[in-house]
């Protein structure tokens, strides 16, 4: 029966691991009645009907690759290299469909920024940054919550269950002739310092919307994530920020770096203590968009900062009713997968 069906796909562990949220469950339901599930079936014959069905919903909804399964991508080793390293990269696991979405949602950043947004390059550069688009701009939040990043995140840090955080997306364009004056500077720093979330279970998932060369590509610093935690920094200047109480990031010359290139559909996922930069000035040119989407997992508790970071994220335009020792869940930051029962 239909309730049949509504049960199996709750409980189901592949249609939760592919990311269905409540408005797609209820629109797969539709897409049931649509295409005949209804009356008589077995339980054995709903669960049958599940993997077509949503294969239906995803051509019915236009996002044909919206339910690939990006668990199956991400192996023990990747576990382990970003466990021991603080960032790992993950080739393949963004679908087409999602990048296409992300590409008009890129649009739309530009032409309606927030109160946040900034213009981080000199002329003749462009580097566009903005944060918190999923609070105000629709296919941002539709991306953050219902497509595979939650359940990449989950994978990778071994959480049993995840909750979105925030999102920020970079945009950065130099033209072919300006690429030789245009220098690019982002100065050694942790994410984790300029957010009220404590705990080790916190990560940063970049995805590409350009091909992105080795020597455009920010670096990391392997094994970062294990040393404490530093003063948040300003882009601009490098200066640390006043009234933290955390100490100013140490010279770091001499560690191991890692970076990538990446295609879109690639992700790098990186610990929110990881350092990262590009604290050596680069020359670049064209274009490279990217969402950095951030989420939290098992151990994450709230936590309030001081100083210039006391607001940065949740930001004084949206808020959250946590005090400190709360678990993350709540309605500012929602759960957005959870581990499939063995």
């Amino acid at each position: 029966s239909s309730l049949q069906l509504k049960r199996h796909l709750s409980d189901c562990p592949w249609a939760r691991s592919a990311m269905l949220g409540r408005r797609e469950l209820a629109r797969l339901g539709a897409c049931a009645a649509t295409h005949g599930a209804t009356g008589g079936h077995t339980r054995g014959r709903v669960a049958a009907l599940t993997a077509p069905l949503c294969r239906r919903w995803a051509a019915c909804s236009g996002l044909s690759e919206h339910v690939r399964q990006p668990s199956a991508a991400i192996a023990a080793a990747s576990r382990e290299q970003y466990a021991a390293d603080g960032a790992v990269v993950l080739r393949g696991v963004i679908s087409e469909a999602w990048l296409k979405h992300l590409r008009g949602a890129a649009e739309e950043a530009l032409a309606r920024p927030g109160p946040q947004a900034e213009q981080l390059a000199k002329p003749p550069g462009f580097y566009f940054s903005d944060l918190e688009l999923a609070e105000r701009l629709e296919p941002f939040r539709r991306f953050a919550l219902d497509g595979p990043c939650g359940a990449i995140a989950g994978e990778v840090m071994g959480s049993s269950e995840v909750c979105f955080l925030y999102d920020q997306y970079f945009h950065q364009r130099y033209e072919a002739g300006d690429a030789t004056n245009a220098v690019v500077k982002t100065p050694w720093h942790q994410d984790q310092p300029y957010w009220s979330v404590d705990g080790t279970d916190v990560c940063s998932v970049w995805v590409p919307l350009d091909p992105v060369p080795l020597e455009s590509a920010v670096s990391f610093l392997a094994g970062s994530n294990r040393w404490g935690m530093f003063s948040p920094r300003h882009f601009a200047t490098g200066k640390s920020y006043e009234g933290t109480g955390m100490p100013a990031v140490p010279s770091l010359d001499g560690h191991e770096r890692l970076a990538w290139s990446t295609e879109p559909g690639d992700v790098i996922v990186f610990a929110g203590m990881t350092f990262h930069g590009q604290e050596d000035a680069r020359r670049v040119q064209g274009q490279f968009r990217r969402l950095s989407v951030r989420y939290t997992g098992d151990d994450a508790r709230f936590c309030r900062r001081s100083g210039e970071a006391a607001d940065v994220i949740p930001s004084k335009y949206h808020p959250c009713d946590l005090q400190p020792g709360d678990p993350m869940r709540c309605a500012r930051f929602p759960q957005v997968w959870q581990r499939p029962a063995a």
